[in-house]
Order: C-alpha cells, then sequence, then structure tokens
C-alpha cells in the first residue's frame, strides 16, 4: 500500500536536509560546510597578518595552534557529514527491508490468537531460563478459559506451540480472538519468565519515531527490533 508523502511528513527530510524553508541567494557567512569555515578562516588569519605590528609579529606557535584548531574542525565537519549520510542509507535499508515483510507471517510479543475453525493456530512462548515445562491457557473473548497446553522439555529462549482450536473436551471452537497466557516451571530455584509471542501477518509499514514500524493484522505497530521470526 503506498500513499502520497510530503515534505513536512517525510521520513528522510530531515536527512536530506529538506524540513526548513530555503532561500533563493547564499551568504557565505552562514556557510557551514568544511570548506566554508576552513576559508573564513584563512581570511581572517590573512587580515590578522596585515594588520599585525611589525614591531611585535604574531607569534609562529600561535599560527601553529590556529592551524590545528581549523584542521581539527574541518575534520570534524567532514566526519559529520559522512555519518549523516551512513544514516541516511541505514534508515533507507530498513524501510526497504520492512517493505518486504509485507503480506508474511511474524511472531511479535503478545498474546492474541485468531482462530479458523478447522486449522491450528500457532503460538509462541519465550522462556528466560531453562524450565521442565510451560502450560498455555487459552480464553475466549470473555476471559474464559476454554483450553490448556502443557509443553514439557522446553528449551530456553523461543518455543512455539500449535493450537487445533478445539476446548479441553476435544470440542471444536468457533471462530473468532482468543487470547493466551504462559506459565513455566523453573528447571531449578530461579524464577523463569514466559513473555507470550503471537503470530500475525504483516499489513502495512509506517514510519515513527525515527524508524520504521511494522503494522500487524490486529492493528498494532511493532518495531522490526521486536519480530522474533518471519515466515
Amino acid at each position: 500500500m503506498t500513499s502520497s508523502v510530503n515534505s513536512s511528513t517525510n521520513p528522510y527530510a530531515a536527512l536530506n536536509g529538506t524540513t526548513g524553508s530555503t532561500s533563493g541567494t547564499g551568504n557565505s557567512n552562514t556557510d557551514t560546510s568544511a570548506q566554508g569555515i576552513q576559508d573564513r578562516f584563512l581570511k581572517l588569519l590573512v587580515t590578522q597578518l596585515q594588520a599585525q605590528d611589525p614591531m611585535n609579529p604574531m607569534d609562529n606557535s600561535q599560527i601553529t595552534s590556529q592551524m590545528a584548531q581549523i584542521s581539527q574542525v574541518s575534520g570534524m565537519q567532514t566526519l559529520n557529514t559522512a555519518m549523516q549520510s551512513l544514516v541516511q542509507s541505514q534508515a533507507a535499508n530498513q524501510s526497504l527491508m520492512a517493505a518486504t515483510m509485507i503480506g508474511k507471517q511474524a511472531l511479535v510479543p503478545g498474546n492474541a490468537l485468531s482462530l479458523t475453525s478447522g486449522s491450528n493456530v500457532q503460538g509462541a512462548v519465550n522462556l528466560s531460563g531453562a524450565a521442565t515445562d510451560y502450560t498455555v491457557s487459552i480464553a475466549d473473548a470473555n476471559g474464559n478459559v476454554v483450553d490448556t497446553l502443557t509443553v514439557k522439555s522446553p528449551s530456553s529462549g523461543l518455543n512455539s506451540f500449535n493450537w487445533d482450536g478445539t476446548d479441553a473436551n476435544g470440542k471444536q471452537l468457533p471462530s473468532g480472538k482468543y487470547t493466551f497466557s504462559a506459565k513455566a516451571t523453573s528447571a531449578s530455584s530461579a524464577a523463569v519468565t514466559a513473555t507470550p509471542y503471537a503470530n500475525q501477518a504483516v499489513t502495512a509499514v509506517s514510519w515513527a519515531s525515527g524508524s520504521p514500524q511494522l503494522i500487524m493484522k490486529d492493528g498494532t505497530s511493532v518495531g522490526l527490533a521486536n519480530v522474533a521470526q518471519l515466515s
């Protein structure tokens, strides 16, 4: 899905230097480029040398010190320009990567399960440590627990599970939105956190807070760093 974007909302406007108003005439006194700074310094130095007292000329060490300082300023300006170019390139790469995810399934933090009657639904649980098992409790739209799954010997990290869409008695449940929660049994005395992950379709991409955001089927926004798995 594409839409027209004006310069005020263009995510790359700040990087391209097009966010502010521009003037048709330039002014060398406001030139902040490395070359502009160096030119102004040299003009000032020449003027200073021409106006110096012949009986008390400027010390060579002062000239050397000033030349070293302007060299540092010039180098910093060049580095800043290079960094801006790098940031712009990185932003473009992230946007391109995000766009290729549209239409795919992504495992992202969340506890939603969208059931189509007769089909399996996939979810996942991220465990913070070793566990002997974890239990998934599935609830309907009213918050009533309709089924419970127990997964034995899970690994630390991301673990996926499949729900067949039936209740605790094996009866097929109607299509609709369900949620789940997870609880892990620690393999030691240390507590293990079980974080639910939902499997959702990526429907669109937006730009927010300086980075691309994936728009999921349920309308939520997710950053690229929060995508645990893509299929």
